[in-house]
């Protein structure tokens, strides 16, 4: 403009020359100002999402000057979009981008010179569910599932399951999970791991609280048979011995046709039966050591033979 200015001022007079001047001194300023405004517009345009599609997103395309090429499309379950004239076009796992220079390359080649296609993500479709199976001793044992790109942890996964059954075992529940074609196995605990993190696919087992079994302590017995006037199997106190003679009291004594002199033990050892001859006669009235029992002694006592 400075140049512009000294020229005019030396072919011209001096108020010619001012209104000349000034003139495009104020028809480039707006001209400059509409530039600078539409370059700060284009700054402000909104990026167009680039993101990698997949089954069911929606996308736009417009092609320019071509109105009946331009529309809305959706990815198949295939993963392309079909496209007039040009059929199907693979779109998932590309961007929009992409998908766009696809189109303008396949377009010049046999319909349309110098093709401008812009494409852009119209409605993204939502992503299936993701599941976790959690069995054992839960409630409501089978399939917990939350929203796909949402997190779930140990603790949610045994909740949504009802909670612990009566047996179940917060300190064991095995987790299995699939890396590739491995399947690995860790245990958890409800009280450390409460917040660990599930992941699609996993499977919860939650193992049951160890049965405690009581025995039954079983009491230990003689058994007494033939000349007693009770017999059977007498009960005998762990705390407290037995002996023949009290045995056979227990018994109701011996009856009038009991042969005391013969009184036959039968006692389970582990060489094998052993057996042994006592005279009861003798010992009651000689007041010799007494003959102790043993649980699951048998006692005979025979019949006299007068």
């Amino acid at each position: 403009m400075g140049s512009l200015s000294g020229l005019l001022l030396n072919r011209l007079s001096y108020p010619m020359a001012r209104n000349i001047y000034f003139t495009v001194i104020f028809c480039w300023l707006p001209f400059s100002l509409l530039i600078v405004e539409g370059e700060a517009q284009d700054d402000d345009a909104p990026a167009v999402r680039n993101v990698e599609l997949k089954s069911g997103d929606t996308v736009s395309v417009n092609v320019f000057d071509e109105a009946s090429l331009s529309g809305v499309f959706s990815v198949g379950p295939d993963g392309t979009i079909v496209f007039p004239l040009l059929g199907s076009i693979a779109a998932v796992g590309r961007n929009p981008s992409e998908i766009a220079s696809d189109i303008e390359s396949k377009l010049e080649q046999d319909y349309i010179r110098d093709a401008q296609v812009v494409v852009a993500l119209a409605e993204e479709s939502e992503l299936p569910p993701q599941a976790v199976t959690v069995i054992g001793q839960v409630e409501t044992p089978g399939q917990v599932t939350f929203k796909a790109g949402s997190s779930l942890d140990l603790f949610t996964a045994i909740a949504s399951a009802g909670g612990l059954a009566e047996r179940g075992n917060r300190s064991r529940i095995e987790l299995k999970r699939r890396f590739g074609d491995d399947l690995r196995t860790q245990f958890l605990s409800l009280d450390s791991d409460r917040v660990y993190r599930m992941q699609n696919g996993d499977t919860l087992i939650v193992h049951a609280i160890p049965e405690v079994v009581v025995e039954e302590k079983k009491m230990a017995t003689v058994t007494l048979i033939g000349e007693v006037k009770s017999p059977g199997a007498l009960e005998m106190d762990p705390e407290v011995p037995l002996d023949l003679i009290g045995a056979i009291a227990r018994a109701g004594g011996f009856t009038d046709l009991a042969r005391p002199s013969k009184v036959v033990v039968r006692r389970n050892t582990p060489q094998g039966i052993r057996t042994y001859e006592v005279n009861v006669s003798r010992m009651q009235k000689d007041q010799t050591q007494p003959f102790m029992l043993q649980p699951g002694d048998t006692v005979t006592v025979p019949e006299s033979i007068f």
